[in-house]
């Protein structure tokens, strides 16, 4: 049995707290729980989660926020924005809300688990796969009406000494990313990266140079993606996996941080993490600069990003932080 050492979401739900807010605009400044992910609908809308319940939009890039009420105060931790528009969002216990009216109303739907579920995506409009901890998969290919268990993959080579205590459907999972309606990437603990040809049913592994927890992963295309992690990990590969490389990260003397999230598009990435840690790369993900950034970040971890292909992007983090990208700008919200 494992249990997350350096990721702050689930340290950081605060699950006593109370809050009157009602449904409709939001100030910024009213917004001050800790944001976990956002995505993007087909219709140019940017969805947030974060603790206590709380799902925002937006339709112009964070300037102007809406909060949706789903009538509940667990935490969100992922949210999935379908092709043709629903939403799945997911939490502990196997919790997953599902919207298919652009979050007017939103429904509980049962997955079959009680485990935390970190991580959601869509294969495609019918077809999604949500994950979380001890090896959890389970994908639905109705729109979420019925779900099934996935079984994780039993030859992943894990690390020697953890191999001897730890099955490898122990390993928690903390990102996905589907490229296409069959091809698909999960990290986890441990340096782990498994991958699907088959929208999901089956899962293979992948070997990776690292043993640390990988927290994050993006694919910009069906070769070229990155996966993030504890210690500054930050893995790229130009083959579909088939063999992952370890990045060169600018660092900060004294500090070695972990790395969250990270997106692609066209010239343009980003890369999130733990101490208001920002890299940018204006190469397409070849290389990648350390963004200086004013002392009020320090205190903050960044954990969602949301890319466009315009480079026009938004990055969630800890107590409400909200920050607009646009090409090689980086701007926060409400100040």
């Amino acid at each position: 049995m494992t249990k997350p050492t350096a990721w702050p979401l689930i340290a950081l739900l605060f699950w006593g707290l109370a809050n009157t807010a009602s449904a409709g605009q939001v100030p910024h400044e009213d917004i001050r729980q800790n944001l976990f992910t956002t995505c993007s609908s087909p219709d140019g809308r940017r969805w947030i989660v974060g603790e206590l319940g709380r799902i925002y939009s937006t339709t112009d890039n964070g300037q102007t926020i809406f909060r949706s009420d789903a009538d509940t105060k667990e935490a969100f931790l992922a949210i999935a924005c379908a092709p043709d528009g629903a939403l799945m969002v997911t939490g502990q216990h196997g919790l997953v809300l599902r919207s298919r009216d652009a979050g007017k109303t939103w429904q509980k739907v049962d997955t079959g688990t009680d485990r935390t579920l970190l991580a959601i995506a869509y294969a495609d409009a019918n077809t999604a796969i949500a994950v979380g901890d001890f090896g959890t998969i389970v994908r639905t290919t109705d729109g979420g009406n019925t779900w099934a268990k996935v079984a994780f993959p039993t030859e992943v080579d894990l690390p020697y000494d953890i191999a001897m205590i730890i099955e490898p459907g122990d390993v928690l999972l903390y990102g996905i990313d589907f490229v296409s309606p069959t091809q698909g990437w999960i990290v986890g603990e441990f340096g782990v990266i498994i991958t699907t040809q088959d929208g999901g049913q089956t899962w293979v592994s992948q070997n990776t140079p690292v043993e640390t927890t990988l927290f994050g992963v993006s694919f910009a295309d069906a070769q070229r993606g990155w996966a993030v992690g504890i210690d500054e990990v930050l893995l790229n590969t130009e083959d579909g996996g088939a063999t992952w490389q370890r990045q060169s990260v600018p660092r900060r003397e004294g500090f070695v941080l972990g790395i969250y999230n990270v997106a692609v598009t066209g010239n343009i990435g980003w890369a999130i993490g733990d101490n208001g840690l920002v890299l940018r790369s204006t190469n397409s993900g070849r290389s990648w600069e350390r963004v200086e950034l004013p002392i009020e970040f320090a205190a903050n971890w960044l954990r969602g990003i949301d890319l466009n292909p315009s480079g026009e992007g938004l990055i969630v983090g800890g107590n409400g932080i909200l920050v607009a990208t646009k090409n090689e700008e980086f701007k926060r919200l409400g100040q």
